[in-house]
């Protein structure tokens, strides 16, 4: 490109500044010929933004912790408050909030451009944005989770579309390296579906005292054994208040090898979003779909369980096993308040009971 001006505006950008009303931009010929006319006003728009300082924030201290931050271009200021945790009032966004929301608004802002750019209107998705402080070192933020609510009637392209958009999204490209970050779509049209199925083992030998068993799990790429050492909880309480494990890219199939171990599972995206799962090794391996949150306890005797795992490429073990609160998570409250459906293996079967009004309803599922 070609600036066409009777001084240099890298040379003193103060004094250019004033006058850059009299600078004209002029692409090069070549450029010329493969923009149209609207895309010579964009880009010089840019141009004049870039030179302007659009993206200039002033901050201001306040006193008693309280800062404001103004949007140059716009005139648009926020206010923040120490949390009080850390010495403030909690009377507005943390600096901390700021950067979690920052994340949260730019998912959506990504979203809405890949809406208008393909021609289709996006109705109201929701993000609600976890934010996780470490407790040891230097203060700084551990990790991020988002729960994604999409509104009803999106196809499966168009989600799809949302999801590679927000893997684009420039606030996540800064932090992904810098803090955990947890993602959690929550489809509306599968809402109403309960998702939890056993995969049977095939004994293929027995001989006395010995059995031969296949334990393997189609598309399995990752296993790993799991040993309760007596009545262990995994993951455990944090100050008396239960911790789930979550998965967002990988899809357990837990079988008990020894002993045996009490699963719960939440899915507040499911219409039945609580399950209590007494497993044992008859009942082959306990599927756990992506995005649903679990804890096991074993009895005083511990127990042995095999996870052949299936991953797609973006799991990573460092982001994959942070364990969430009860105590941050009002919908995983409500999930559990919710009354239980109890898995467990009576006479050759997997039953399925269901307590209502104080009566079990019992429904058999051979394996």
């Amino acid at each position: 490109m070609k600036l066409k001006t009777p001084f240099s505006i890298f040379n003193n950008p103060k004094r250019d500044i004033d006058r850059l009303n009299k600078v004209t931009y002029v692409p090069t010929p070549k450029k010329q010929s493969k923009l149209r006319e609207e895309d010579l006003n964009n880009h010089l728009t840019r141009y004049m933004h870039k030179q302007t300082g659009d993206n200039k924030i002033i901050c201001r201290y306040l006193g008693e912790l309280h800062t404001e931050a103004r949007h140059e271009h716009s005139g648009y200021s926020i206010k923040t408050d120490a949390p009080r945790d850390h010495a403030g009032k909690g009377e507005s966004f943390s600096p901390t909030d700021l950067l979690a929301t920052a994340l949260g608004t730019c998912f959506l802002t990504v979203m809405g451009i890949t809406a208008k750019e393909k021609g289709w209107k996006l109705g109201e998705v929701t993000i609600e944005v976890d934010k996780t402080m470490n407790k040891e070192g230097p203060r700084k933020i551990e990790a991020l989770s988002l729960q994604i609510k999409l509104p009803p009637g999106l196809s499966d392209e168009q989600i799809k579309d949302l999801q590679e958009a927000t893997r684009d999204c420039p606030v996540l490209r800064n932090l992904k390296d810098s803090m955990k970050i947890n993602t959690n779509w929550r489809n509306v049209k599968m809402r109403n579906k309960t998702f939890l199925k056993f995969l049977p083992t095939n004994i293929f030998r027995e001989t006395p005292q010995v059995t031969f068993f296949d334990a393997g799990v189609k598309g399995s790429n990752g296993s790993d054994v799991v040993i309760h050492h007596g009545n262990a909880i995994s993951p455990p309480n944090e100050n008396d208040c239960e911790q789930f494990y979550v998965h967002q890219h990988q899809i357990d199939h837990n079988l008990v090898l020894d002993g045996s171990r009490t699963f719960t599972l939440l899915n507040p995206a499911w219409n039945e979003p609580h399950h209590i799962i007494f497993l044992t090794k008859r009942m082959g391996a306990l599927q756990i779909p992506m995005g649903t949150y679990h804890r096991s306890v074993s009895g005083p005797q511990g127990s042995m369980v095999l996870n052949q795992a299936v991953r797609d490429r973006q799991f990573d073990p460092t982001t994959e096993f942070i364990p969430v609160s009860l105590r941050n998570r009002a919908d995983l409250r409500q999930a559990k308040e919710a009354e239980p459906i109890l898995w467990v293996y009576e006479e050759g079967q997997i039953r399925r009971l269901k307590i209502d009004n104080l009566s079990i309803v019992s429904k058999g599922i051979t394996t």
